[in-house]
């Protein structure tokens, strides 16, 4: 299992993510759902999708800004939701960042069915990032 910060802040430690890949601009993360993951209706909780997307994004700024770079954070995130998700299954998130100005970082993200590849929900993520002080 591939380590990163991401995965010792604690809500994301707790639903329990695999991080499979990380390498500059892109990150994949994977998790095994169960019912703690469920939402009232017995579905997985649109939540845990989310969190998968924002963190998966957030690992593959990292490492495409190296360590010496400044924090960044999510300031706006649009997630469409394609395909419920009964637990049990095990959900696949692959980002990418697509875009780096000096000020404001873009990517895209994708939840998928290790099972059978579908598509279940997409995100696109705007992160500013902190400048340095003079």
């Amino acid at each position: 299992m591939t380590d990163d910060i991401m995965l010792r802040v604690p809500f994301v430690h707790s639903l329990g993510p695999a991080l499979e890949e990380k390498r500059g601009g892109y990150a994949r993360m994977s998790l095994a759902t169960g019912s703690r993951h469920a939402a009232q209706d017995g579905m997985l909780h649109g939540g845990v999708l989310t969190t998968l997307m924002d963190s998966t994004l957030a690992i593959a700024l990292r490492e495409l800004r190296g360590a010496g770079a400044t924090r960044h954070s999510s300031v706006e995130m649009s997630t469409t939701y394609l395909a419920p998700v009964v637990p049990e299954q095990t959900i696949v998130v692959e980002g990418r960042i697509i875009h780096v100005e000096p000020a404001v970082a873009f990517g895209e993200a994708d939840a998928t069915l290790r099972d059978t590849g579908e598509v279940v929900a997409k995100a696109r993520v705007t992160f500013a990032l902190q400048q340095d002080r003079a």
